[in-house]
């Protein structure tokens, strides 16, 4: 073990537990997005105050890039009978095929083949699922194929053979809200489980950092200067999957597509070389693509980038081997797509931050409150140091924040930006 992993992960997971009372979890979203609380921490300096998410415009700093995820959640949740008559939730995951582009494939016909979560009895390959629902005038039928990791891939066929299976999913599927909360969908899940700029359609769960933010605050962001930038993770059911074990080690992290297209490395690198400004994201799922697209460039530095797909604890090796630059590592991830003629990175992180890791390309953070032990509460102590991270989440406990999707936000700056 020593060898695979040369920096300490042993890591205690109750370190990172905190006790989560049930009433704090937000179960529906406030009437007003940009109302939610927001609690500032300068990292430097570890001052923390307290404000409303719609003075953000006013905390981030000038000379900023705010990088946003503009992947789009879909209704994936639906049910399905066995021959028995008993009922099976289907929560589709992605396609069959890892780099098939969810967006691309919702919008084909009949057939296709998903990897899913199934929730029913004797799920097994051969089983023939059907909807049992004769007021849509649809016939669908899935074909179990296989199981593997807990997963199924499901062959779905359906009559008119001529909707795609978006328009499927229009009539019979649900938002596939998280589930700590304990109702089901309602309309109003349609419009608010969802960010106003999300554009790519490929999610099972939300980046929800995204929520807090209105066309107005937007606006005013955008009014003092500050530029955009936008990637696509599809969010996975993984980022709900709790740690089974106190060992980070032991723990298989899910992986999720992310596409990032040659024009924003360029804006990136353009940014570095022109401005002394802050590189800010908006969620956990930001950091992750971002942080991989780092890695991207030290394997091409290295040689050693034969594919898109980064496993967790890869970077481990790699930091040993260079330790460059986040604008070296674009400016050779670059020359890479130029001369491979690529002008869209499709590919699959699974990197795993965890307490330890130095991030090459985070200056700021606005993320919402997670839950104790989570993947993503030790991705923001990452980014934050323990101790920082107990504060400020014991601030927020105490000032009546709201907890997890539904919940208020925070906003995590270091006082000046890395060394890039």
């Amino acid at each position: 073990m020593e060898n695979e992993f040369p920096i300490d992960l042993n890591i205690n997971i109750e370190d990172y537990n905190y006790f989560l009372p049930p009433e704090r979890i937000a179960q529906f979203p406030l009437e007003n997005r940009g109302e939610s609380k927001l609690l500032f921490c300068d990292i430097t300096k570890g001052e923390i105050e307290h404000y409303i998410f719609k003075e953000i415009d006013n905390l981030i700093p000038e000379n900023s890039i705010l990088i946003r995820n503009i992947t789009k959640v879909f209704p994936a949740r639906f049910f399905l009978h066995k021959p028995t008559g008993g009922k099976v939730e289907i929560l589709l995951e992605h396609p069959n095929d890892v780099y098939a582009v969810p967006q691309s494939m919702l919008y084909q016909p009949s057939p296709q083949i998903w990897t899913c979560t199934v929730r029913g009895k004797n799920i097994n390959p051969g089983v023939i699922l059907t909807l049992q629902n004769n007021d849509l005038d649809i016939n669908l039928s899935a074909n179990v194929l296989d199981i593997n990791q807990g997963k199924r891939d499901i062959e779905f066929f359906w009559q008119p053979q001529e909707l795609s299976f978006a328009d499927i999913l229009e009539k019979i599927g649900q938002i596939p809200l998280p589930p700590y909360i304990h109702r089901k969908p309602i309309d109003l899940d349609k419009k608010r489980y969802q960010t106003v700029f999300s554009e790519v359609v490929g999610s099972v769960a939300a980046p929800t950092a995204g929520f807090h933010f209105t066309p107005d605050i937007i606006q005013s962001i955008k009014h003092k200067g500050i530029e955009f930038g936008e990637i696509t993770l599809h969010i996975g059911s993984g980022t709900f999957a709790p740690l089974k074990s106190d060992n980070v080690i032991e723990h298989n992290m899910h992986y999720e597509q992310v596409i990032i297209s040659k024009e924003f490395i360029k804006q990136l690198i353009n940014f570095l070389e022109n401005k002394v400004g802050y590189i800010i994201h908006t969620g956990t799922t930001t950091v992750r693509t971002l942080e991989t697209l780092y890695w991207f460039g030290v394997k091409a530095y290295l040689n050693k980038l034969n594919d898109f797909n980064f496993t967790q604890w890869e970077w481990i090796n790699l930091q040993n081997d260079a330790d460059i630059t986040f604008l070296k590592s674009l400016h050779f991830l670059l020359n890479y797509l130029e001369n491979k003629n690529i002008n869209q990175i499709i590919g699959d992180t699974q990197l795993f931050i965890v307490p330890g890791y130095k991030y090459r390309t985070c200056d700021g953070l606005i993320t919402n409150f997670h839950l104790p032990k989570s993947t993503l509460l030790l991705l923001v102590a990452a980014f934050t140091g323990r101790d920082l991270f107990k504060r400020i989440y014991n601030e927020a406990l105490a000032n009546d924040y709201r907890f997890l999707s539904y919940g208020d936000a925070s906003f995590l700056l270091k006082s000046s930006p890395n060394a890039r």
